[in-house]
């Protein structure tokens, strides 16, 4: 063997070239779909950054982890807002190539962080998540906003979100209501002046469904105003996914129906901020440019 072959450089990877990822037909069908799936888009590196934060939430004692479905034999835990609390989410949004990728895919050059939102199922047989837009529960207005859906589990497609691309083009729905989504998933979660979300799952064929196969280090690039519902998890079988939800400088502060309040919870913001003001609040920490007090970091 000549010694060129042996320094050879092992093949590429995608992840090698994350901004490269971000190309013109990636960003026209984000406009258009409102859902994008790259594969094999992020280092492993930072998929073990984000299991050491989810372990670190998990081993907290938040008060801001919710488990729904308790009468299920598996369990699903929600976790939002740990940033601030997580330095493994901070190190991976500051440093990895997460926000330079969404800033690209939106167009903005300054990025911030909505928040942090984590799931874990586990331990069984475990319901799927109701269909719904992220959107109706978030107290915001603009384009240029994106998740980055991040699964640290092989996930087969009947077990994968689902989603039905250029619905954030379409009507934006009341949420469904977290209690209740066991007995009626389309009942709404402020009951008021937003329409009340159609029954998808029992009306499956009239819909234009999509969802992927997912191995570790796949993401999903995703609108908030897409309607998508999560898969079921089967017995022997773990997801633990984080959504990590930046915007850019069009994002405004918009009011949600008053009978209940926007998630995840942010006392005060609807007291320092009036609908159409640009979404800026100590709640939002930026991410790029990175901000002087991280640049010692680097």
């Amino acid at each position: 063997m000549q010694l060129a072959e042996q320094m050879a450089p092992t093949s590429a990877k995608p992840w090698d070239d994350p901004l490269g990822l971000i190309t013109p037909a990636v960003i026209e069908q984000y406009k258009r779909d409102g859902v994008v799936y790259l594969p094999q888009a992020l280092h492993p590196e930072w998929l073990t950054l984000i299991d050491f934060g989810i372990r670190r939430i998990l081993a907290s004692g938040s008060p801001n982890i919710q488990t729904f479905f308790p009468d299920m034999p598996g369990t699903f835990k929600d976790m939002v807002r740990h940033f601030a609390v997580t330095p493994e989410f901070q190190r991976l949004l500051y440093d990895s190539p997460i926000a330079d990728m969404i800033a690209r895919l939106i167009g903005s050059e300054n990025i911030w962080l909505l928040f942090d939102h984590v799931f874990v199922k586990e331990g069984g047989f475990c319901r799927k998540t109701p269909w719904h837009q992220d959107l109706p529960y978030w107290p915001v207005a603009g384009e240029q906003i994106a998740s980055m859906w991040i699964t640290l589990d092989h996930i087969p497609k009947e077990e994968c979100l689902e989603f039905i691309p250029g619905s954030h083009r379409q009507v934006m729905y009341d949420g469904f209501s977290p209690p209740d989504a066991h007995v009626d998933p389309t009942k709404g979660f402020y009951g008021k002046d937003l329409p009340r979300l159609p029954n998808i799952e029992e009306e499956r064929e009239k819909w234009n469904i999509v969802s992927f196969d997912i191995t570790p280090g796949d993401v999903v690039l995703l609108h908030p105003g897409v309607l998508h519902g999560g898969g079921h998890t089967t017995d022997g079988r773990r997801r633990r996914t984080l959504s990590a939800r930046l915007y850019g400088d069009d994002i405004v502060f918009a009011t949600r129906p008053d009978s209940r309040p926007t998630v995840p919870l942010t006392p005060g913001l609807k007291l320092k901020l009036k609908p159409g003001d640009p979404l800026r609040s100590p709640y939002y920490p930026r991410i790029r440019p990175v901000p002087a007090n991280q640049l010692p970091e680097f």
